[in-house]
């Protein structure tokens, strides 16, 4: 088998997430790691995400229009985020 080089990622995740996504991916058979590969490999094939977005992409496209117009909001969490976002659909 031909030796691969790899490089290193970092990232900051929640650890609420981080272990509730271990937990989920220990039930398959699979580490954090080898389920972060899968996504980045499907996501290569795909050229896009390896899912179909939920309702909220067109609330979270006018949200990034927002930003690339100037227009910013800060939140205080990832929920008060979560419900901006939801309020922006209706």
């Amino acid at each position: 088998m031909k030796n691969v080089e790899k490089d290193r990622i970092s990232i900051r995740i929640n650890r609420e997430r981080k272990e509730a996504a271990q937990a989920v991916f220990d039930d398959m058979g699979l580490d954090l790691g080898t389920a972060i590969n899968m996504f980045l490999a499907q996501s290569i094939h795909d050229q896009g995400f390896p899912f179909r977005p939920s309702k909220r992409s067109l609330a979270l496209k006018r949200a990034l229009n927002e930003v690339k117009n100037g227009d910013v909001t800060t939140f205080d969490s990832e929920q008060d985020f979560y419900k901006y976002l939801d309020k922006m659909e209706d």
